[in-house]
């Protein structure tokens, strides 16, 4: 008897050890392969030259501060006048060398990955090493994000900007207060953003009233600057040329929004030979594009009602299920998601490994947390694209849509990305994303209702019964 007494208490120091030492040797392998997925990041941020968009977007500014040319025409994918502001004492110091511009602007995008990772880790990751190694591995091996620092994008300051805005949204009554400002900034650098400024004026109009103002004071700004087309006209102006956009890229085959998806279905994801033009009946376009609208419509809906029913709950994890349901809908309904829009959907793989180990709304399901796995390898794939292609049927499909001559599935950056995205990986994991954050939405308002009706004993009647038990 006394034997069998003795084993309990020497068994646990010894199972203590074992699992120090497992998650000691975990946690260093975990380090190495986030040291050495970060340095990829910095190598790739610098290992490309001029990227193509400098020529559409910066030209305007260029022709302004070095030519003393008036901004007189903009494009309809013309950046809004945060980028300006940005680019703006470079291009007074460096003038037109674009190498130089280049540079600059590989360090602002680098920078912006660096410091959103830092924010969201700090919310999200920072009272668990292993959950934060893990973040740190996935951030930095995201293809969607070596793509957008590749190409020293814009889209990794919508990383920064929207990382913050959650930050903020999910922090304290005064941190909160301040939510609007980031998202304003991130509105003003693309449009699409400002989706999240619509659900935050839902959610509480105070907040949504100070992203509001913010988006006046730059567009005021702009307008000082630049002139009316890069200020308080630049929403018209781009209003005006919206219908053009969504034409333009509601068949291009990057595309993995709702109306992307849709058209790419249709049309049995065929191009035109050599092509980009899908193999599909004109006659088609409007009932489809009449359905993209629906359908976005339908989104849109549900995360105005999660937002409207959530207005009693400030929890962080209904706040950050929330955010998260705003970022994916807002890529599923955008006129064109392509490769470097999928970057803003880091935070929300950040906020699930949260949710995840905190068992919140409830306990995950087995099939909740295929879902998130599945979603963010969609998502973000972080591998080598030429790795995903050795298991991937990218040969067989594009045989399969009489693909085979088309040169489109090869890109620079690695092969298989395109091919990828035509056929719509990316889009189908923001679809099962959507699934997932529905789910979880619901949860946590069924969990606040049955909070809400579970009955409460009186503190008085406590008091007594515990004056009786004295």
């Amino acid at each position: 008897m006394a034997a069998e007494q003795s084993l309990p208490v020497a068994s646990p120091p010894a199972t203590r050890a074992t699992r120090l030492a497992v998650r000691s040797t975990l946690l260093g392998v975990l380090l190495l392969v986030a040291v050495a997925a970060a340095a990829r990041a910095v190598y790739t941020a610098f290992a490309y030259g001029v990227p193509a968009w400098f020529d559409e977007e910066l030209n305007p500014l260029v022709n302004l501060l070095v030519n003393g040319q008036r901004i007189e025409q903009i494009d309809p994918r013309q950046y809004g006048v945060v980028v300006f502001l940005v680019f703006d004492p470079a291009v007074r110091v460096l003038g037109a060398n674009q190498s130089a511009l280049a540079l600059y602007a590989a360090c602002v995008s680098l920078a912006a990955a660096i410091v959103a990772f830092a924010i969201t880790a700090k919310r999200y990751a920072a009272d668990d090493p292993v959950r934060l190694l893990v973040l740190a591995i996935a951030w930095c091996s995201a293809v969607p994000l070596l793509y957008v620092i590749a190409q020293h994008m814009v889209d990794a300051w919508q990383l920064l900007f929207l990382s913050a805005a959650l930050f903020l949204y999910t922090g304290t009554a005064r941190q909160q207060h301040w939510t609007g400002v980031p998202l304003a900034l991130a509105t003003l650098t693309k449009l699409l953003p400002a989706l999240l400024l619509v659900y935050l004026f839902v959610r509480s109009w105070r907040l949504g009233l100070v992203g509001a103002a913010a988006i006046v004071i730059l567009l005021s700004i702009g307008q000082a600057l630049y002139g009316s087309l890069m200020g308080l006209g630049y929403p018209l102006a781009m209003l005006s040329m919206g219908g053009d956009t969504v034409a333009r890229w509601s068949m291009h085959f990057e595309n993995n929004s709702i109306r992307g998806l849709l058209f790419k279905l249709v049309a049995g994801f065929q191009l035109q030979g050599d092509t980009t033009a899908y193999v599909l009946d004109p006659r088609w376009v409007p009932w489809l594009s009449a359905l993209a609208y629906a359908l976005s419509a339908s989104l849109l809906g549900y995360l105005g009602w999660a937002a409207w029913r959530g207005r009693g709950d400030g929890s962080p994890h209904r706040r950050s299920i929330e955010f998260s349901l705003a970022i994916v809908t807002m890529l599923l309904i955008s006129p064109h998601t392509a490769q470097d829009y999928l970057v803003t959907a880091l935070p929300v793989l950040a906020v699930w490994l949260w949710l995840h180990a905190r068992k919140l709304p409830q306990p995950w399901s087995s099939s909740q947390t295929l879902l998130g796995a599945v979603a963010a390898f969609l998502i973000g794939v972080f591998v080598p694209m030429n790795v995903v292609a050795r298991f991937a049927p990218f040969h067989g499909l594009i045989a399969l849509t009489h693909n085979a001559d088309n040169g489109l599935f090869v890109d620079q950056i690695g092969s298989a990305i395109g091919a990828y995205d035509f056929f719509g990986f990316p889009g189908l994991g923001l679809l099962i994303a959507w699934l997932l954050l529905v789910s979880l939405e619901r949860q946590s308002a069924a969990a606040r209702e049955r909070n809400a009706t579970t009955p409460r004993m009186a503190p008085a009647r406590i008091s007594a019964t515990a004056a009786a038990h004295e």
